[in-house]
């Protein structure tokens, strides 16, 4: 969020670089930059709020929808359209992975939207129509790999199997292709040439190529989320498979950001209709359908090596709701009063898994209470703003609540990549570490948990506690 606000108002993230095609994190571990720069536009207009900041990710999950609608209603029915959005829009994971801004969750909505507009644009009969709709949907499913960088893995399988599948049906010709394809790699040499360079030590620097800049990752991020390589690697990938597996079967993959109980990312009643509709899929075979077959194969090599949890596999999540969207509407074709009773399940599961949602206690990482407060405390028009809090939450809220210039907040840090307490160890923007020997300046706040009142007592003599606020289970007083 930060980085996402320093490109839009100074035009280089909080690590100076400017123009970069992958953030270099707030200690230098690497994040996906499609989603910081899109956001940044958002705050820019809108202002610096963690609601502003997450708002685009709704709104481009509202308008895969619309398009996933739209495509149906133009190449099927009103019937499709109607099942399509339903099992779409209910679903768990689509609904948790929409409300927070993490920066791979916008990546399944660029391939959802991108492969629906190239599928328009593979059955429009127009040429020229034709044509800008490969260019589009190939431009928008290419910036996934701006958006994750399991990406990486799975475009080219997609692609490549995508490709076969039409071109060896003569669903589109070789002809019709070249132009749309010369844009994509054109579109993805710059993630490519710093994928190739932030995995080879003597390559891995900041680089600036034209007007795009290729950054140094301080930190790999490798251990995070792929398998070891270096011990049993067969034993590994079995082992990540019977995970994943599990993963499904308990109906959670065990974070609350990704999941609520055991109602699974598309309910756990909806088995059988996938079941029914890979069956459908695999002995039809209509376009749509190498696109949904596609995409599983592009999964394939994530779910062999990529541990398993529901970001992760985020590339799954759409093929599998369209494969149950499928089985549902060959039942209900055939048995037109069963529609009734699925509607009716699903509206209860959607209410049941929504009240879950907003009401039960779950870890999201963020404190949106004392946020408020800090912000609502105008720290700005203080000369210092002192605290005497050890806890490294205290200066995240710090760092939303009152951010800085990427130059000033380079200032405040011994290292550039430090990883302790962000890098604000002892300082940041008017905010500085209360000691015994400090000496207080005027016009000024000070912030202490509520153990260390009496510790400095001496230091808030003579000054009133105006305000509290309560920041992972701690209590914090504000005194002026």
């Amino acid at each position: 969020m930060y980085d996402s606000w320093c490109l839009a108002n100074y035009g280089m993230d909080s690590h100076l670089i400017k123009n970069p095609v992958y953030l270099e994190g707030h200690a230098g571990q690497g994040q996906s930059v499609l989603y910081a720069y899109i956001a940044g536009n958002f705050m820019k207009i809108l202002g610096y709020k963690l609601f502003i900041f997450r708002l685009p990710l709704v709104l481009i999950s509202i308008s895969t929808l619309l398009i996933l609608i739209y495509v149906a209603l133009r190449r099927g029915s009103v019937r499709i359209a109607f099942w399509i959005a339903l099992v779409v829009a209910s679903s768990p994971y689509i609904l948790d992975v929409s409300r927070f801004g993490m920066d791979c969750n916008i990546a399944p909505f660029m391939v959802a939207s991108g492969s629906a507009i190239t599928y328009l644009g593979i059955t429009q009969e127009k040429r020229l129509v034709r044509l800008i709709q490969l260019i589009l949907g190939f431009l928008i499913i290419g910036l996934t790999a701006y958006s994750y960088n399991v990406g990486w893995i799975f475009l080219p399988v997609y692609l490549l199997t995508l490709a076969i599948f039409l071109l060896t049906t003569r669903k589109v010709k070789i002809t019709e292709v070249i132009l749309p394809v010369a844009l994509l790699i054109i579109e993805l040499i710059p993630i490519m040439i710093f994928a190739v360079r932030s995995n080879i030590p003597s390559l891995n620097k900041t680089v600036k190529i034209f007007f795009w800049t290729s950054p140094r990752l301080q930190v790999g991020r490798a251990d995070a989320s792929f398998i070891d390589f270096k011990n049993h690697i067969l034993a590994n990938i079995y082992h990540n498979i019977t995970e994943g597996l599990t993963m499904f079967i308990n109906g959670t993959d065990g974070l609350s950001w990704n999941s609520v109980g055991n109602f699974g990312p598309y309910y756990m009643f909806t088995l059988p209709f996938f079941i029914w509709g890979l069956f459908i899929i695999l002995k039809r075979r209509l376009i749509m359908d190498y696109f949904i077959i596609a995409q599983f194969v592009g999964m394939m090599p994530i779910m062999l090596i990529v541990t398993p949890n529901y970001n992760h596999w985020i590339f799954l999540h759409f093929s599998v709701l369209m494969v149950i969207g499928i089985g549902i509407i060959d039942l209900v074709s055939n048995y037109n009063k069963f529609k009734y009773v699925l509607i009716i399940v699903y509206a209860i599961s959607m209410v049941s898994y929504t009240k879950q949602y907003f009401t039960l206690e779950r870890y999201t990482g963020w404190d949106i209470g004392a946020i408020d407060k800090i912000v609502s405390l105008n720290t700005s028009k203080y000369n210092k703003v002192y605290f005497a809090s050890d806890d490294g939450a205290f200066l995240y809220v710090a760092r939303v609540a009152a951010p800085v210039s990427p130059n000033e907040f380079q200032k405040t840090k011994d290292d550039p990549y430090s990883k302790v307490n962000l890098g604000m160890d002892n300082k940041y923007s008017n905010f500085e570490r209360l000691t015994p020997d400090s000496k207080i300046s005027n016009n000024s706040l000070i912030i202490l948990p509520r153990e260390k009142v009496s510790e400095y007592g001496k230091k808030i003599k003579g000054r009133r506690n105006s305000n509290t606020f309560r920041l992972a289970n701690v209590d914090y007083l504000v005194y002026e």
